[in-house]
């Protein structure tokens, strides 16, 4: 049992570093100009809605979860495909209030997981998939404000700021695997807390 625990939070350590690096290109994507932030911010709805149509055909298949729970579950992400579904974003206010109500059902689900008693390695890895989604919508946030004001500069430095701090995070998985004793309670809440330490790099 400890043995499978120890494989599944290996797995879920090497999938975080995987999404920092991912965010780390995706960032440095949209610093380069090569594509138009609303086009990215379409395949970026698109691709998590990949992703939450496999959450829910994956749910259809547990076993020993009380159907209440896989129906919340089922329902949230329904709700929350509606949502990435919403035509593209021509302004800034637009993806704004887009943005409002994706994170808004995300929150739904991430209450969902909260309240999950089971804090299996499934459950951990879709914590990871949205928190790394909130944060590409952060950084768009940041990228239709700068293309406003015209502050290639401000975006920069931030730019410099994230890498730091990515590599300040790195460290800390690195420290807590050998530390968290294969708790899984602990590291969901390690995730939860590297994933808001790397978003403050892109709030003001």
């Amino acid at each position: 049992m400890e043995a499978t625990k120890a494989k599944g939070i290996d797995k879920i350590i090497d999938g975080l570093k995987k999404a920092a690096v991912e965010l780390e290109e995706f960032q440095l994507q949209l610093a380069l100009g090569k594509a138009d932030t609303k086009d990215v911010y379409e395949k970026v709805k698109k691709d998590f809605d990949g992703y939450v149509h496999d959450a829910k055909r994956y749910l259809k298949t547990m076993t020993g979860v009380a159907k209440e729970k896989t129906d919340a579950f089922q329902t949230a992400f329904e709700s929350l495909q509606v949502q990435l579904a919403l035509g593209k974003a021509e302004t800034k206010e637009i993806f704004e209030e887009q943005m409002k109500k994706i994170t808004q059902t995300i929150s739904i689900i991430e209450n969902l997981i909260k309240k999950n008693e089971t804090a299996d390695e499934y459950y951990t890895k879709l914590q990871v998939e949205l928190e790394k989604f909130k944060i590409k919508l952060e950084i768009l946030k940041l990228r239709y404000k700068l293309n406003t004001m015209d502050a290639a500069s401000e975006f920069e430095l931030k730019k410099a700021e994230f890498i730091n701090k990515l590599s300040d995070i790195k460290e800390r998985f690195n420290k807590k695997e050998k530390e968290a004793e294969h708790k899984w309670e602990y590291f969901k809440n390690e995730i939860t807390e590297a994933y808001s330490a790397m978003k403050k790099v892109f709030v003001k």
